[in-house]
């Protein structure tokens, strides 16, 4: 092979292809030896360092041993140092030819390592050939070079005249500004405002990045400021807020993206959004940014429509992606979560399957922080979409319903009502349904024995002493009765104990709702054991529930709170009722420890006496 390689080059003959053939065959084959491996690479190693590299017999052989360095360096980790020195010696030739040169930063490429500094990036990335600057900007993660000067390059290269070049730099200042600290701030505002500037840009790949880059840019200036933080938060929302009607599908869906990353807005620039008229309050305000290529300050009225606009658009994709940046915005106010939910409420009904399911989603977010306050009408719509033939868009509802806070029995009732009838259209979904239903009325105690109380005869078996749990409402109805107020210590519930005696009956089907919280044997436990506790009405019950919150105990309740509680009780503000059910739960699973532990001495007495 070495002979025929070194013949090819000194006859200057590429019409005979048997060396690169043999070295191919034998890099390829698993069975060659490492020292085998290494006299190849040697050899190639020695053929690419031959001279007159512009003649096309040198060129057509160095291309394809440059392929030949590729599979050496995925197959032979152990010749990485040689192989890359080799290449990297290659490329700063200045006789290296333009495909050579991409060839061999190709091979580079395949290296996971940063191989390359400083001086050789920046030797390389100013050369006149296009292809070089686009694999540099792309594979800049590839070099050690300080932030600083990356910064400036990538800077200076967003005015490149070629728009894929341009592109990749408004990437790399993106990811850059994500992971940097600068302290030159003039500087990180240069590179906002040059990217401000490219959001009117001719080509849409370019305007896309630019979107991207304002927001990476942005977020790092509002970062770094100690006073006027909001002002700058508010600007960069309305800049991206102008990128939300572009003629792109592709900018407008990176628009909505990057707006639903920004931490904080002012409240009344986020009403104007959901908007259709400017307030008065919006229409003589103006920010730093660029709303057109003449005009060099950006009104607040800009926000005006914004997610009007991105809610209603004919691409699914982006209406996704203005359902997911609502996601993230609603919990910055409760005026603006009141206005998202009544839009969310009819995407609902939306013909994209995508749409309906980042909607829900939406949803549950808005529910785990209490913003998702529900009236009537909405909760007739939402119901409806437990009917869904999609059984995705029934688990997500299924998973709002879950943490949804009903201010009446009505729409308690209602809401029983709607998950009856999804078990009774999709059977398949009784495990969920079941877990949804029991949720629900640990959510909703008072509610929940006043509906138990109304439905007991309905309940109770016939008069023949027949159960009859195979009726889908009997059943439900029992599985909501099992979640009913439950005081372990003092050994009393709000509802008839007996009803615990008859969802033992219901065992198998109950616990395959609960798999992933408990197993059989301990909800057979806790159930036996509820059916045991005293019986006292709602009205006593809920009155001895509520001296045990007395202000004096509070403080008690949160040391036994885990870290990870606390947490959530200053995030959510939850209410006292809330850790008070926390607590309970806690106990409960105490006692049924208590219960496995006693059942299992009983056990082994019994087995030692025998």
């Amino acid at each position: 092979m070495e002979h025929l390689l070194r013949s090819n080059l000194e006859t200057n003959d590429n019409n005979n292809p048997q060396a690169i053939l043999q070295a191919l065959s034998l890099i390829s084959n698993p069975s060659t030896s490492d020292s085998t491996l290494s006299s190849i690479a040697k050899v190639l190693i020695i053929s690419l360092k031959c001279p007159n590299p512009n003649s096309n017999s040198h060129r057509f052989i160095h291309h394809h041993i440059l392929r030949l360095f590729s599979l050496l360096l995925y197959h032979c980790p152990h010749l990485h140092h040689n192989l890359i020195s080799a290449i990297r010696e290659f490329s700063l030739l200045p006789s290296t030819s333009t495909r050579l040169l991409v060839d061999a930063l190709t091979c580079l490429s395949i290296s996971d390592s940063n191989v390359n500094d400083e001086s050789t990036f920046l030797s390389l990335v100013f050369r006149p050939c296009v292809s070089v600057r686009h694999w540099l900007l792309l594979n800049v993660s590839k070099f050690d070079i300080r932030p600083s000067v990356l910064l400036t390059v990538l800077l200076g290269f967003t005015k490149d005249p070629y728009p894929c070049i341009r592109n990749v730099a408004l990437s790399g200042l993106a990811d850059l500004c994500k992971c940097i600290v600068v302290e030159d701030e003039s500087l990180i505002k240069g590179c906002y405002f040059r990217a401000v500037e490219l959001l009117f840009d001719s080509e849409d790949l370019v305007r896309c990045s630019a979107v991207h880059a304002v927001g990476a840019c942005g977020q790092l200036i509002v970062a770094s400021k100690q006073e006027s933080k909001g002002d700058w938060s508010d600007a960069l929302f309305l800049q991206l807020c102008s990128m939300v009607r572009d003629m792109s599908v592709k900018v407008r869906v990176e628009a909505f993206n990057a707006l639903g990353k920004i931490e904080t807005v002012s409240e009344y620039i986020l009403l104007q959004t959901l908007s259709k008229k400017a307030s008065s309050i919006t229409k003589e305000m103006n920010f730093p940014g660029q709303y057109s290529e003449t005009l060099f300050r950006i009104p607040a009225e800009s926000a005006v429509l914004a997610f009007l606009h991105g809610l209603e658009d004919e691409f699914d994709v982006v209406r996704v992606s203005a359902c997911r940046a609502l996601q993230s915005l609603a919990i910055h106010s409760a005026g603006f979560s009141n206005m998202v939910v009544n839009l969310l409420m009819g995407i609902l009904n939306d013909d994209s399957m995508a749409v309906k399911l980042q909607a829900l989603d939406t949803l549950h977010h808005m529910t785990m922080f209490r913003l998702l306050k529900v009236q009537q009408p909405h909760l007739h719509m939402f119901l409806g979409i437990l009917l869904d033939s999609h059984s995705l868009i029934r688990c997500r509802a299924r998973k709002v319903l879950k943490l949804t806070e009903l201010p009446s029995l009505g729409m308690f009732k209602m809401c029983v009502d709607g998950l009856i009838r999804d078990l009774e259209l999709y059977p398949q979904d009784e495990a969920e349904v079941f877990s949804a239903l029991f949720m629900i009325g640990q959510n909703h105690g008072e509610f929940l024995v006043r509906l138990i109380n109304e439905a007991s005869q309905m309940i109770e078996p016939s008069s023949g002493g027949k159960l009859g749990y195979d009726n889908v409402r009997k059943a439900s109805y029992l599985v909501l009765a099992t979640s009913a107020p439950v005081s372990m210590k003092q050994q009393t519930c709000s509802i008839p104990p007996r009803m615990f005696s008859y969802a033992v009956t219901l065992l198998g089907r109950i616990s395959r709702s609960f798999a992933d919280i408990v197993d059989q044997r301990t909800l057979l436990a806790y159930l036996s054991c509820c059916s045991r506790f005293t019986f006292v009405t709602a009205s006593e019950f809920f009155k001895m529930e509520e001296h045990r919150l007395l202000p004096h105990q509070n403080n008690k309740m949160e040391e036994h709170l885990e870290e990870g509680d606390v947490q959530l009780t200053q995030r959510r503000e939850i209410s006292e009722y809330d850790i008070w059910r926390k607590l309970q739960l806690k106990e409960a699973e105490s006692s049924l420890l208590d219960f496995q532990e006693f059942e299992g001495r009983i056990g082994n007495e019994i087995k030692s006496q025998s």
